[in-house]
């Protein structure tokens, strides 16, 4: 009833006593004399079953969620085992994930660029308004602060980034042409070029 062998071994000098787990009970000390034809006496039958299992707010694509109690059965009545779910977060259509903050890109018009606008943006929850300041260059990034993903261990939240791309007009009229290429002749700006990668290169050669 112990689960274990004894042998003994026995010489003019001494006593060796060898220890090995029962094949027959498996080192349970019983043996089921009428196993049932589910389990074949191990106790234990495999089930499937589906349960629900709450998400906490913020959690991050490859977390483990551990749910208690919903694992393995235990061994002659023992307690069952625990459950881990690895969360795989579905890809969004508009934000991209930074831990806790998120990445986002919006179009405004030249005019907007110029003389600066206010724009409204999505955020995760609902909307919030944008200030565009005049002379706002393309791929200017702005900062919503608290509008990204809630902290999964506190009560923070991550911020929220918003690219700018200025849009260049296509198919102008004959006036806006005109009015275009007034604005291009009393301007005297040039826009200075800058090095391209492999000229940069070619300087430290």
């Amino acid at each position: 009833g112990t689960g274990e062998i004894r042998r003994i071994q026995r010489s003019a000098f001494a006593q060796i006593v060898n220890i090995t787990t029962c094949n027959k009970c498996n080192g349970s000390g019983k043996i089921v004399e009428k196993p049932c034809d589910n389990c074949n006496g191990a106790g234990r039958i495999k089930k499937t079953k589906k349960i629900e299992v709450k998400i906490p707010r913020g959690v991050d694509n490859g977390s483990y969620l551990r749910i208690a109690g919903q694992g393995e059965a235990g061994y002659n009545g023992g307690p069952p085992g625990d459950l881990y779910v690895v969360v795989h977060v579905k890809e969004h259509p508009i934000f991209d994930r930074h831990e806790d903050d998120l990445f986002c890109q919006t179009t405004i018009s030249i005019g907007q660029a110029v003389f600066g606008s206010e724009i409204e943006v999505p955020t995760i929850n609902s909307k919030a308004k944008l200030k565009i300041p005049a002379g706002t260059q393309s791929h200017s990034v702005f900062r919503l602060k608290a509008q990204g993903m809630p902290n999964l261990h506190t009560s923070k939240r991550g911020d929220q980034l918003v690219k700018i791309v200025v849009k260049t007009p296509e198919n102008l009229s004959e006036k806006q042409k005109k009015i275009l290429k007034e604005f291009v002749s009393v301007t005297e700006e040039k826009v200075k070029t800058t090095k391209g990668f492999f000229e940069k290169i070619k300087e430290y050669m």
